[in-house]
């Protein structure tokens, strides 16, 4: 079963949860092999959110059926330094810092970080932190991109209160 049929499966019970589907990865252990589920919300989400998806995905027989009996299920929330799973989710961080790591070798390096510039349908644009340059990369020759959350104003914003 690949990533879309668990898609399928998945997305549905999110959506009864009044959530969003961010993303899904399948990580195979030694012992085990762990399912996570990220989700989202237009409103605050919270850890009740994660457990009611977490509970309502225990009783979906197709997970079961082609992971087994003993797998682990994790279902948590991007985080601030969320890990993005397909171009329409970076259209709403133009302007931010990511860290991306190639699949390959890109001029001579495969992690890099700076500005997100724009994004199109394959192609995503950043402003390199290092060298101030513009860079290309194929969407799909990313294996990790991710966003770099600036902690400081985070601190500042929420100091404000008190």
């Amino acid at each position: 079963m690949n990533i879309d049929e668990y898609k399928n499966i998945i997305e549905p019970v999110v959506n009864r949860n009044n959530c969003l589907l961010w993303g899904i990865e399948i990580l195979r252990g030694k012992k085990r092999v762990t399912l996570r589920v990220y989700i989202d919300s237009k409103k605050n989400i919270d850890i009740n959110d994660c457990e009611n998806v977490s509970k309502d995905l225990t009783y979906e027989p197709l997970i079961d059926l082609n992971l087994g009996d003993d797998y682990i299920l994790e279902v948590s929330t991007p985080g601030i330094d969320r890990k993005f799973f397909n171009l329409n989710q970076l259209k709403a961080y133009i302007g931010q810092e990511l860290e991306l790591k190639t699949r390959q070798s890109f001029e001579g390096k495969r992690r890099f970080s700076g500005k997100l510039l724009s994004c199109d349908e394959l192609y995503i644009f950043i402003d390199s932190i290092k060298d101030s340059n513009e860079l290309k990369f194929k969407f799909s020759d990313i294996d990790l991109c991710k966003l770099k959350p600036n902690y400081n104003v985070f601190m500042k914003e929420s100091s404000y209160g008190k």
